[in-house]
């Protein structure tokens, strides 16, 4: 994510990191920009102007119109560090402005610039209603978090994990299973703040819900981010910050008996983890049926379900008495976006929910480590 230049990818680049770059931080045109000029309101700032405050939760999204602003980084001490500089027909933005999460950043004006704002209302709106639109910016948002990731692993965090440095866990920190909206952003956001994390992604991670046509060649999937030689890149490279990516597999088997919880591959694999998130969406259910029904039959009866396989969270799982928002009957085994009971069937819902269940995850690992 970071880019000091005014947008400008490094000279000479390898084609799937320009690639990236092009995706993760691109120019709308003119008449993209025109789509979604209706959804705000046209703005101006002076050199200095602070638009977003680090820290905040009133976010917005904004288009820049012409001009420059500035993405800068809080440290420890108080100072800020930029981060990267927007220019004409760039957006700034991320997966927060679908969470209730506080600002990561601050933005400001580095020179005299015109720009349209657009509330997180707004930004919903546009992004169910404008097609076009809404396959650049989901793109973008979650390649910035991932490229993120890679600038600045765990995010300044505290590794949970016993292994010394340079030595590997074979324990996850967590495991998601299903690659998706929810999958994806459960993923980035638990491997930015400290987390072993392993995402899962495959066949199993289709159909979480309505609004996924609006990212074309990513129905559920990770590959529709990074298909080939992208795809094969981004698992050589997702062990540096402390997520292994397997998208090509699917989960066959739960095993709820023990600790660390045990799950098993399509390729005979297993993995041990601390927590789970069950991300793995919805299947269509058979010709002449009306319902879907949850992709959980790998769960094996472990999780308290209702009748067509979605897992019932909270209050509403049987035998949970702490009553952790997206906590299953389980405990340590969450469930987030279509294949959770009572969930929004709809992507922005998705990530929302998967950005939100991490931070239930460093609650009950906390806990479980005392």
């Amino acid at each position: 994510m970071i880019r000091l230049a005014t947008g400008v990818p490094p000279a000479n680049p390898p084609p799937d990191l320009a690639a990236l770059h092009a995706q993760a931080f691109p120019m709308l045109a003119r008449a993209m920009i025109d789509r979604a000029a209706p959804y705000g309101e046209e703005m101006s700032a002076e050199p200095g102007s602070v638009l977003l405050h680090s820290g905040d939760r009133e976010g917005a999204f904004y288009i820049l119109l012409q001009g420059y602003v500035e993405v800068l980084e809080c440290e420890a001490d108080g100072a800020l560090h930029s981060l990267l500089v927007h220019r004409d027909g760039e957006f700034t933005g991320s997966l927060d402005l679908f969470t209730d999460r506080p600002n990561a950043v601050t933005v400001r004006a580095d020179t005299p610039s015109r720009l349209l704002r657009l509330s997180r209302a707004a930004l919903q709106a546009m992004i169910l209603a404008e097609r076009p639109l809404a396959e650049i910016i989901l793109r973008a948002f979650i390649l910035r978090r991932i490229g993120y990731l890679r600038q600045r692993p765990y995010g300044g965090a505290i590794l949970r994990s016993a292994a010394r440095v340079g030595q590997e866990d074979p324990v996850m920190d967590l495991a998601v299973i299903g690659g998706g909206p929810a999958g994806l952003a459960a993923a980035a956001y638990a491997a930015s703040e400290g987390l072993q994390t392993m995402l899962v992604g495959g066949s199993l991670s289709c159909g979480d819900g309505s609004g996924l046509d609006v990212l074309k060649g990513f129905p559920g999937t990770i590959t529709g981010l990074c298909e080939g030689s992208l795809l094969r890149r981004a698992e050589d490279q997702s062990k540096r910050f402390g997520a292994h990516v397997l998208p090509r597999r699917t989960v066959s088997r739960f095993d709820g008996g023990c600790y660390p919880y045990r799950v098993w591959l399509d390729d005979g694999r297993m993995i041990e983890a601390r927590s789970l998130i069950v991300a793995t969406g919805m299947q269509e259910s058979l010709a002449g049926e009306p319902a879907v029904d949850a992709n959980t039959a790998w769960l094996d009866g472990w999780l308290d379900t209702d009748d067509q396989g979605y897992i019932h969270t909270g209050r509403a799982a049987a035998g949970s008495m702490q009553a952790r928002p997206y906590e299953s009957s389980q405990p340590g085994v969450f469930a987030v976006g279509a294949a959770r009971a009572g969930s929004v069937k709809h992507v922005l819902a998705s990530i929302a929910e998967g950005a939100d269940a991490v931070r239930v995850v460093h609650r009950f690992l906390d806990a479980s480590a005392h």
